[in-house]
């Protein structure tokens, strides 16, 4: 892990988990060019830490992630201002592919290039308070880091049309019913609700879920030949593994498994 200083989040490391908690709450925790690049190093390196099963992110006060911080844009030239979209893009590209599973812990506002976390991320717990939206044809923008797209293949064309020219926001239930947000709790049970989740996935096998994030992603993109092909592909893989040598001798010895990644 690198000694890299942290001043637009904080990390802790607990029980394989990574929380990483957004904390400029004093401007909801809008995302600017320094943000992404601590995002960007901080995610390659819990990618490589083998202490680190899973990611959750999450935001400090009011706020999940209120969007780009809208600031700073008055005095950027256009170069400027396609820098801090590539570097988002490249943000958000990372965590989808990211191998292992990223939560988003949604305690607030989700909006602009916060809701696009929430569409990279693999599973979406929000609070009830949550709101969720991409408002930027209210500031004469679009998303920039994938929202038109990633949000269509999650709740398709029309509704992504009625959302994207409208800006409105969602509510988290609203979200849960459209299948963005998996489950929606109270907000003094977001975390408690989080961790739970978390350490069920962290009882599979590592390489067994990565692989599972893998195929589903991969396959939206492919045909269903292909993609089954690619699954059969990584079955006989996994059986090679040690992992599946002990979850298969736990299940037949009534024992839980010791799985080690491997």
């Amino acid at each position: 892990m690198s000694a890299a200083p942290l001043n637009n989040v904080s990390l802790e490391i607990v029980d394989r988990k990574a929380v990483v908690t957004f904390t400029r709450e004093e401007r909801l925790n809008a995302l600017n060019g320094e943000t992404f690049r601590e995002l960007i190093a901080l995610a390659h390196d819990l990618e490589e830490d083998d202490a680190v099963g899973l990611v959750i992110l999450t935001g400090a006060g009011r706020a999940f992630v209120a969007g780009a911080d809208i600031t700073e844009y008055r005095d950027r030239t256009l170069l400027e201002y396609v820098a801090f979209q590539r570097l988002g893009r490249r943000l958000y590209d990372h965590l989808e592919r990211f191998r292992k599973p990223v939560i988003a812990a949604v305690n607030g506002f989700a909006l602009g290039g916060g809701f696009e976390l929430v569409l990279v991320a693999d599973i979406v717990i929000a609070s009830d308070r949550a709101k969720l939206g991409l408002p930027e044809v209210k500031l004469g923008l679009l998303p920039g880091g994938g929202g038109t797209q990633r949000l269509t293949r999650l709740v398709g064309r029309n509704k992504a049309k009625e959302l994207l020219m409208t800006g409105d926001f969602l509510t988290a239930a609203e979200a849960r019913d459209l299948g963005i947000v998996n489950q929606v709790v109270a907000g003094d049970e977001l975390m408690t609700a989080t961790h739970a989740l978390a350490d069920r996935i962290l009882a599979g096998a590592p390489l067994a879920v990565q692989m599972a994030k893998q195929l589903v992603n991969d396959g939206l993109d492919a045909s269903l030949a292909t993609a089954i092909t690619q699954e059969m592909g990584m079955t006989a893989t996994l059986y090679a593994t040690d992992d599946a040598q002990e979850g298969i001798g736990a299940f037949i010895e009534k024992r839980s498994p010791l799985f080690v990644g491997k």
